[in-house]
């Protein structure tokens, strides 16, 4: 199960007394109302920026390993196509120079 990063819950945007007197009520509460979704938009674009940054920052990592291992692969096809095939069949033939390969031992 994964570590939560981040605790994310809902809060009641409605509810709260007046702090002051407000000719209209409503209007009161309906400006508090508007500020509180304000605020909570506010920290939601704040973890989605911070979760963003994240996944931009792992992408890249991901970019360079995956160039790392491309540049080693290029490497090992320069050796690949750098071996003589010729040469090596020749020192399995002759047992690698000592005149031995594949025979029993007297």
């Amino acid at each position: 199960m994964p570590l939560p990063e981040r605790l994310i819950q809902p809060v009641p945007v409605s509810r709260g007394t007046l702090q002051f007197q407000v000719p209209d009520e409503l209007e009161g509460v309906t400006n508090g109302t508007l500020a509180n979704v304000i605020r909570q938009l506010s920290s939601l674009s704040r973890h989605a920026e911070e979760m963003f940054g994240n996944l931009f920052c792992e992408a890249e990592q991901l970019a360079r390993r995956s160039a790392d291992i491309q540049a080693r692969i290029d490497r090992l096809a320069v050796q690949v196509t750098s071996l003589d095939s010729t040469v090596e069949e020749g020192q399995q033939e002759d047992g690698l120079g000592d005149g031995r390969w594949g025979r029993e031992e007297d």
